[in-house]
């Protein structure tokens, strides 16, 4: 049973994260915004993970280890997911609400660079063909989901002033809009750092951008598609996905090539009948 002294792992990360959101009566800068907004979402990972109906007394050493050791193991940026539990942790010694400082039991390890290198990513590095209308409309879509922020924020800060944080279904939606909000977000902005724009011009070879007409060898009917990147997709438009099931089969082969396409009643051949950009 919660009590003044020994509150659960929710109410003290929701108690953190109300001393530490951005002032209404203050313009919040953007980055303060997104940084928020990612302690708030994984602060919350964190607690379901390690249990938010336990009081912050009973968290131990091992708990914040394995949490941590578990995040590096998925590997990706596990220092922007554990920076803001190393700090919330540090938060429960400060107010006194656990006797041990919890913080230095999650490792973030550095990579190893060697002297007079930079450290470069690792990961993430392929790129993505896209059209300059697909990199277009998410670059849009991106700029629509970060002026949603502030907007979110207020809801999530009213819904806050309630203080029962056990039995508050506005702040529990809030809260889950602004995970979805966060995460698309960051899904966004990886697909445009890694964005190629591709010429619609030239080539024999279909992909993103080109036109491809095809005939069923079975007497079918004969189509013809555009291949766009998933973003771009509209069926009733002709444009297919590249990753799609004829997109897929389709990449790379030129006209008279036959391919295979598996579709829900089996697998159907296709000639491909021309390729123009």
């Amino acid at each position: 049973m919660e009590t003044e002294h020994t509150p659960t792992v929710l109410s003290a990360v929701e108690g953190y994260l109300a001393e530490r959101a951005p002032n209404a009566k203050t313009k919040t800068s953007a980055e303060a915004a997104q940084l928020y907004s990612r302690a708030t979402e994984e602060l919350h990972r964190f607690a379901r993970s390690i249990g938010h109906e336990k009081t912050v007394a009973q968290l131990k050493a091992p708990d914040a280890a394995d949490y941590g050791a578990g995040e590096v193991r998925k590997g990706g940026d596990f220092e922007a997911r554990l920076r803001p539990v190393k700090d919330f942790l540090a938060y429960l010694k400060k107010k006194g609400w656990h006797k041990d400082s919890l913080s230095v039991h999650v490792k973030i390890p550095r990579p190893a660079v060697p002297k007079g290198e930079k450290q470069t990513p690792t990961v993430g590095f392929q790129t993505v063909e896209v059209t300059e209308s697909g990199l277009e409309a998410r670059e849009k879509e991106l700029a629509d989901l970060k002026a949603q922020r502030p907007e979110i924020i207020a809801a999530i800060r009213t819904a806050a002033a309630d203080k029962d944080y056990r039995e508050n279904a506005p702040l529990d939606a809030a809260r889950e809009e602004q995970g979805k909000v966060e995460a698309r977000i960051r899904e966004l902005e990886e697909e445009i750092r890694r964005a190629e724009v591709v010429e619609t011009s030239g080539g024999s070879r279909a992909g993103v951008g080109a036109t491809v007409s095809i005939s069923a060898l079975d007497g079918g009917a004969t189509a013809s598609y555009t291949l766009v990147d998933p973003v771009e997709a509209n069926p009733s438009e002709s444009k297919i996905s590249v990753l799609s099931p004829v997109g897929k089969a389709v990449a790379g082969k030129s006209k008279g090539q036959t391919v295979k396409v598996e579709t829900p009643k089996g697998e159907r051949r296709y000639r491909i009948d021309a390729v123009s950009f």
